[in-house]
């Protein structure tokens, strides 16, 4: 047997596609987790940068994350301060200010489409001219290596923080200071906890990491006075904890939807009861749900989200009870004739929904007025309409022949619902926009009116609930999530 089909038929019930998603960080996380266990080292070469890669935010875990809206906003910055950037061949360059107008302005205005094609629009001091593509994707721009972005550096953050909680917890039995991250106490805390790294990636992690230390101590002693149990084990990608994500997997299939794990239940780390161990957890959404949150109430499992943290660290729980999941006013649409996007206005913000590629990867932005939450695809908005009772979206993939085509049944409907969102416009004034457009204007004009002709189309509180369903999911607070504890 191919060795790669042996692999997938070992391992694929583990992936929610029966594959590894090289897109998604959970299952190259996962992914790197099994090689590890098999000694299989691997090394996944990065792509240059992209339109796409800088119109993306940092993952939770990634050093920036919290900084910028995206990586848009930091390739910017380096500019403007006059900082270096590292190029494919290894070489490194610094961009010229007053020579790259072109580009600034079009990243002040996240125009990230206009670096695409080829477009040498990137000058530097020298005055030589560059894509996007020459750029190499360092860290700081998504990376799977460094600055804590990559999947490998992150689980071995995540098992040093479950080793730090195993001192505080069951060696020293108390609150933690830097002088406690001795070698002597890492070690023996590693041989009773159940991670997915090494002892000696966890203790060079420890000793050489020095950014970390405070959220490590800080993590730890807050876990510790919150949740005492002399009984817990610490657990990073266990086989106990995927035993719980495969519960979901096939829960999730039952239940219809398509939410990926890492919204389900963003935990990082797990904090388990020793005597719960051998629990078979049901594969119902309802009865896992409500099993976790017995769990939880009874202090014998703990679910914990990480982020990096000051010297005090903050600790809030999700999830646990209805009232957790916080509702949203729904106010108003927003869509301006020539914009390729539709707006929601909410009492806490706005999301602009739009394709976020050529045509393609539909989706929502969601800003509050203090905060970025991140983006919502359109998987989970057919879902969030499905659980309404609502009708779904159409894929960017179907439509994109039919607007090839000019097919007249869908220019008639999307006139329908644009007149419905966009105010003021003639069907003369209609037909003469849609001719000046290209294909991903037509699908990304008519997939957000459409959306949002469907929003309003309900009554109030539909349309309250149908919009506090789209923030809860970028919260991981839907209505199929389960509980868990975020440390920030």
């Amino acid at each position: 047997m191919d060795p790669i089909d042996k692999f997938l038929k070992l391992y694929s019930y583990k992936f929610d596609k029966g594959y590894p998603d090289m897109n998604n960080e959970q299952d190259i996380l996962l992914l790197e987790s099994i090689l590890e266990k098999l000694n299989i080292e691997v090394s996944l070469k990065e792509a240059a940068l992209s339109p796409t890669e800088l119109n993306k935010p940092y993952t939770s875990r990634h050093e920036l994350a919290g900084q910028y809206e995206d990586r848009g906003e930091r390739f910017l910055e380096k500019i403007n301060k006059k900082q270096s950037f590292e190029l494919n061949d290894g070489s490194k360059i610094t961009i010229d200010i007053k020579k790259s107008t072109e580009a600034i302005k079009n990243l002040k205005d996240k125009n990230y489409n206009a670096f695409g094609r080829g477009a040498k629009i990137l000058i530097d001091t020298e005055g030589n001219t560059y894509s996007l593509s020459s750029f190499k994707k360092t860290p700081e721009f998504g990376s799977g290596k460094g600055m804590g972005g990559g999947a490998a550096s992150t689980a071995i953050q995540e098992s040093s923080q479950s080793v730090v909680n195993t001192i505080a917890y069951n060696v020293k039995k108390g609150q933690l200071s830097e002088e406690d991250l001795t070698e002597e106490n890492i070690k023996e805390a590693f041989k009773s906890s159940d991670i997915s790294s090494s002892l000696e990636e966890v203790l060079d992690f420890i000793k050489n990491q020095p950014s970390w230390t405070n959220t490590l101590i800080s993590t730890a002693n807050i876990l510790f006075s919150n949740f005492s149990n002399s009984s817990f084990q610490q657990h990073r990608g266990s086989s106990f904890v995927n035993s719980i994500y495969e519960a979901y997997k096939i829960a999730k299939k039952e239940a219809g939807i398509s939410m990926q794990a890492d919204k389900w239940n963003p935990s990082d780390i797990w904090m388990v009861d020793a005597s719960i161990l051998s629990t078979q957890f049901p594969t119902e959404l309802k009865e896992l749900n409500a099993l976790l949150a017995d769990l939880y109430a009874e202090n014998k499992l703990i679910e914990v989200s990480l982020k990096k943290t000051g010297k005090d660290a903050k600790l809030g729980t999700y999830n646990l009870n209805e009232e957790d999941k916080e509702g949203y006013t729904y106010t108003t649409s927003d869509s301006r004739p020539t914009n390729n996007n539709t707006a929601i206005i909410y009492s806490d913000g706005v999301i602009t929904f739009r394709t976020f590629n050529f045509a393609s990867n539909f989706a929502g932005e969601i800003k509050g007025k203090t905060a970025s939450h991140g983006k919502i695809g359109q998987g989970a908005i057919n879902d969030i309409l499905r659980e309404n009772n609502l009708p779904l979206l159409q894929s960017p993939k179907d439509l994109q022949p039919k607007f090839k085509s000019k097919d007249e049944d869908l220019i008639e409907d999307f006139y329908s619902t644009y007149n419905k969102i966009v105010e003021g416009v003639s069907k003369d004034e209609f037909d003469v926009i849609i001719n000046s457009k290209n294909l991903n204007w037509l699908v990304s004009k008519y997939m957000s009116t459409k959306l949002a002709s469907t929003i309003e189309a309900q009554d109030q509180p539909k349309q309250d609930e149908i919009t506090s369903d789209m923030i809860r999911y970028a919260s991981s607070a839907t209505k199929s999530s389960s509980v868990f504890t975020k440390v920030s």
